[in-house]
């Protein structure tokens, strides 16, 4: 993608989700080290739903809201044929909810965390160098 006038919101758009998507998976460390799974929980779903919407907004995409991100998430992982990916969403999925009605074990979370870090990882590796140098 090389940034013109017609998609220079968009570019700014990606780069921003993809600078949140690592910040969130940042601070899910660093509240998972503070045995604060339920603020972990919601970093962790946060930076699968930024990378989902980064993605998107290479293709042109937009996401605005949960239902948006999880059809857009399942037609990819479709496409890619990697259900793993969809699968990793709905673990952030569960993690999100989590937040809200707590209960998941250290050990869950952690289990989760592998699984959404690997996922986000697939996403944001999908993202052209020279998209985020721009």
């Amino acid at each position: 993608m090389t940034v013109t006038p017609e998609n220079e919101s968009t570019s700014h758009l990606l780069r921003g989700y993809v600078a949140r998507s690592q910040v969130y998976l940042q601070n899910a460390y660093a509240f998972l080290e503070q045995n604060e799974v339920e603020k972990a929980s919601e970093f962790l779903w946060g930076s699968m739903a930024q990378a989902v919407k980064a993605v998107a907004a290479l293709k042109g995409v937009h996401l605005p809201s949960h239902a948006a991100v999880r059809e857009y998430v399942s037609k990819l992982s479709k496409e890619l044929g990697d259900p793993a990916l969809f699968d990793a969403f709905r673990e952030a999925n569960s993690l999100h909810i989590n937040f809200y009605e707590s209960g998941l074990t250290p050990e869950i979370v952690l289990t989760s965390e592998e699984t959404i870090r690997q996922a986000v990882g697939k996403l944001l590796g999908m993202i052209p160098r020279e998209v985020l140098e721009q």
